[in-house]
């Protein structure tokens, strides 16, 4: 009867044992999968920020080069106005100085 209970303690505690090793390793396998979707879900975010960034960048770079053609194309316009300014102030001048001519009778 002593042999059989100690047997029987022997398995016992050999399942519990066996069952504990299981446990931990499931445990350990879930941490390790639950950090791996973590760090899959930092580098998506990191991905994703990195992405908006060098669009707005972009959208920075693009945004000055257009400006800058604004610009030349303004300064282009001043040009041909201020010229067209200066013809209109001449043939003002001319035709504030024209008269004309008085018929005798």
């Amino acid at each position: 009867m002593r042999e059989t209970t100690k047997l029987i303690k022997q398995k016992i505690d050999t399942q519990v044992s066996r069952s504990q090793e299981v446990l931990q390793r499931t445990i350990h396998k879930q941490v390790l999968d639950d950090f791996k979707k973590a760090e899959q879900q930092i580098n998506a975010y990191i991905k994703r920020f990195q992405d908006e960034f060098d669009c707005l960048l972009k959208e920075r770079e693009t945004r000055e080069a257009e400006a800058e053609q604004i610009r030349e194309t303004l300064n282009v316009q001043k040009v041909k106005l201020n010229e067209y300014l200066n013809e209109v102030t001449a043939i003002r001048a001319s035709l504030d100085n024209w008269k004309p001519l008085q018929r005798i009778r």
